[in-house]
């Protein structure tokens, strides 16, 4: 059976209708009304309808605290508050859909059919605006068992260091975000200026490209020491910069000894699926939901 992924974002909303194999065969993208939760559910119905798609499995993937058994998303980016997504959209489409946080959508979506594909035993750690990731754990996803974890952007690496919008301090999200790069880097206003910098030998950027690798690895050395994983895929807009990004981690890696000595094992990969891992892994949770 076909099926429609949906990735709310904070300024456009992504929809794809996927076969059986998980292939796309038709999208569209509407600009995202914000503080406006209504006319969001009415933009989803007309697609969904149009596309003939009300009986097929629907997923929605969005930022945030997002709790499909009570149909319930709280997203600062799209400035909702315990918004009833859920009753919303069943209002227009008489029957529930599945609503997924976004990182975890990404994750199911490489586990589906990507960098994670038939693995028991891994972590997706996504690397954008925030950190986020998933976990694998025996062959499970291990959000399904506890609908607040895998919040890996929020586990302190420093300390009483910087103020993180959650409340606490420290978080690592703070040191290890792109947003987090791009703020070291005054005079630069994304990671593809900087990645750009790095490649062209700039003293400056590569200095603080590798303070910045730091910072993700000494969250990763943690990450392996709960989980123990045998792959770890690195996703979000930076992972486009491909062979760059995974050799310094491996690099960043190697000059940690809980990695060389205990997990040299685990493979660092690259996700596959870019900017569709929502869209792609919005469907396939509905996918399970349906089989389950």
């Amino acid at each position: 059976m076909n099926a429609i992924g949906i990735d709310i974002g904070g300024t456009s909303i992504k929809f794809a209708l996927l076969d059986e194999a998980g292939k796309i065969l038709c999208r569209e993208r509407r600009p995202t009304p914000l503080n406006d939760p209504a006319a969001l559910a009415d933009i989803a119905a007309g697609v969904i309808y149009g596309w003939k798609g009300s009986e097929m499995p629907i997923g929605v993937a969005c930022a945030g605290d997002v709790n499909n058994d009570t149909g319930l998303v709280t997203a600062d980016n799209l400035g909702w508050d315990k918004v009833p997504l859920g009753p919303l959209l069943f209002q227009r489409l008489g029957r529930s859909v599945v609503l997924e946080q976004d990182a975890q959508a990404a994750m199911l979506a490489e586990w589906s059919a990507g960098s994670l594909m038939g693995e028991k035993n891994a972590l997706y750690l996504t690397l954008g605006t925030g950190v986020g990731g998933g976990a694998i754990v025996g062959g499970k996803p291990h959000r399904e068992l506890a609908r607040t974890s895998s919040e890996y952007g929020h586990m302190i690496t420093h300390a009483g260091g910087e103020p993180c919008s959650c409340g606490e301090r420290g978080c690592y999200e703070r040191y290890a975000s792109v947003s987090a790069l791009v703020r070291r880097a005054e005079g630069f206003s994304s990671a593809e200026e900087i990645l750009a910098a790095v490649q062209a030998g700039n003293e400056k950027v590569v200095a603080i490209w590798k303070e910045y690798i730091r910072e993700v690895c000494m969250g990763l050395v943690s990450l392996l020491n709960i989980f123990g994983p045998e792959v770890i895929s690195i996703g979000g807009g930076i992972s486009e910069a491909g062979d760059i990004l995974l050799d310094s981690l491996k690099a960043g890696m190697g000059e940690h000894t809980t990695y060389t000595r205990y997990y040299s094992h685990t493979e660092l990969r690259l996700a596959v699926f870019g900017n569709d891992a929502g869209v792609l892994g919005a469907a396939a949770s509905a996918r399970r939901f349906r089989e389950k």
